[in-house]
């Protein structure tokens, strides 16, 4: 029995310095793991050391373990932001509202973190200012006939104005450009009274043709009082499933005269 407590003390302290051993490597470990940044291939990582950085990273799994190593992860995917509502006055003061879809991507990750602070908000007052100065510097009929002039170079002028920022321009589109206010009202006016005139020119093509129909009719009754009866006859007739109509002759001078009784017509013609 004596024998069997001592073995048994042994045993206790035996499982006690595994578990501590276990905790303390297990500890270890977590630690480790959890001071490891994965950086993807679609990002660079940028290393600081002691608050100072050093450089991008490519793609791979790194400790930050023991030493004092920050990872930062930089996403390299295409983004895009849009703007929009922007109401601008053009070159004639006209005001339009416009808006537009900007598409970018960071180039150099380092220069990127060292130009500014809050880069979104750069690139988006960028694209603003560089709209309005291309509004403002075109009259109002000129950005409504060529559109597309609005955009060419767009994406140029912005990624000019963010040189050094290091991202890259992909392209800048203009979704929208829409009339507001005074000028809105001025183009529904002359839009209604261009239609009022083409309307009043069609109506005016048809009286005039209506006129010049029944002035050839007249010419050819003049020289063929004949037609005249051909012409009563066919209104006599009638359309099927309607009552005949009823024609009434004044005679008046050039119409020759009509009767159902030949007789009478044969007397008329002696």
């Amino acid at each position: 029995m004596e024998e069997i407590i001592p073995s048994f003390f042994v045993l206790v302290g035996v499982a006690v310095l595994a578990f501590i051993a276990w905790a303390t490597i297990g500890g270890a470990w977590a630690k480790r793991e959890k001071g490891v940044v994965t950086v993807y291939d679609y990002e660079t990582g940028l290393h600081f050391e002691r608050g100072k950085l050093t450089g991008a990273l490519a793609p791979g799994r790194y400790p930050t373990w023991p030493a004092p190593v920050v990872i930062e992860r930089v996403d390299l995917r295409e983004q895009s932001f849009a703007v929009t509502g922007q109401e601008i006055l053009t070159q004639d003061n006209l005001p339009v509202r416009v808006s537009a879809t900007v598409r970018w991507k960071i180039t150099d990750a380092v220069m990127w973190k060292r130009a500014a602070a809050n880069l979104s908000s750069r690139l988006y007052e960028s694209a603003q200012v560089v709209l309005r100065r291309r509004i403002a510097d075109r009259t109002l009929d000129a950005l409504l006939a060529d559109r597309a002039a609005l955009e060419t170079g767009l994406a140029a002028e912005i990624a000019g104005d963010l040189a050094g920022y290091g991202v890259e321009i992909i392209s800048a589109d203009v979704r929208d450009l829409n009339l507001v206010g005074v000028a809105k009202q001025a183009y529904a006016d002359l839009w209604r009274a261009q239609k009022e005139g083409l309307a009043a020119l069609e109506r005016a093509r048809g009286e005039q043709a209506s006129l010049r129909a029944l002035a050839n009719a007249a010419r050819m009754l003049k020289g063929n009082p004949e037609l005249m009866n051909l012409r009563v006859l066919a209104a006599l007739q009638g359309q099927p499933g309607k009552t005949a109509p009823s024609v009434i002759l004044g005679g008046a001078p050039g119409l020759v005269a009509v009767s159902k009784d030949a007789a009478v017509d044969d007397a008329a013609g002696e």
